[in-house]
């Protein structure tokens, strides 16, 4: 049973006015803005009590080239790895890490079943977990796949992922939140040689 830290009359008043958020407890849509990227907020506003990444648990991404071509299709996975976990969730975003679409949505994410979606806001992309993606199969952590078309422009793109590992008890206490950041680069192109010239007829 996770050990709960002792806590302030402010940091409960904290956890009442969390329980109150619209749609803090709506577990097939977490609210939009708490991917812990591009000075947003993370799932430890309103899942409070522990510290962001701890007790040894983790998030990351698999499948992330270091290197991505443009408009190139990857299969992505968030990975949650958190002993006992009754329920899980995340949020994760992709946006341009520089030019002058910085801090906006890079390519598209695009859910590949059942157990994630994408709720739009202010011009950026948050794919979660949908409430079938919610369940886990074991006390051990979760995992979501998903696609990602990369843009078409040459920029980096940085990834934000905010996870929650929760005791279900339906409280906003005692659950732990991770949070993770990758970037990936477009890959360099060599010089266009310009347009095939023709070799004339004998």
């Amino acid at each position: 049973m996770r050990a709960l830290p002792l806590r302030s009359a402010a940091v409960l008043a904290l956890a009442g006015a969390a329980a109150a958020l619209p749609g803090s407890r709506t577990i097939e849509r977490p609210p939009p803005g708490y991917s812990g990227g591009f000075g947003e907020a993370s799932c430890v506003t309103c899942h409070v009590g522990n510290e962001i990444n701890a007790f040894g648990g983790r998030v990351y991404l698999t499948g992330l080239p270091e290197r991505y071509e443009q408009e190139g299709e990857y299969v992505l996975s968030v990975v949650l790895e958190a002993d006992e976990t009754e329920i899980a969730g995340f949020q994760v975003t992709a946006r341009f890490a520089d030019g002058p679409q910085r801090g906006r949505s890079a390519g598209r994410l695009v859910p590949v079943d059942a157990r994630t979606a994408v709720t739009d806001s202010a011009g950026v992309s948050y794919l979660h977990q949908s409430r079938a993606g919610s369940a886990t199969s074991d006390r051990s952590g979760s995992s979501w796949s998903f696609a990602w078309t990369a843009p078409g422009s040459a920029h980096a793109v940085l990834f934000n992922v905010a996870a929650n590992s929760g005791n279900a008890d339906e409280s906003p206490l005692g659950d732990l939140v991770y949070t993770h950041e990758a970037t990936a680069h477009p890959a360099e192109r060599s010089p266009s040689s310009g347009p095939e010239r023709l070799a004339p007829r004998r």
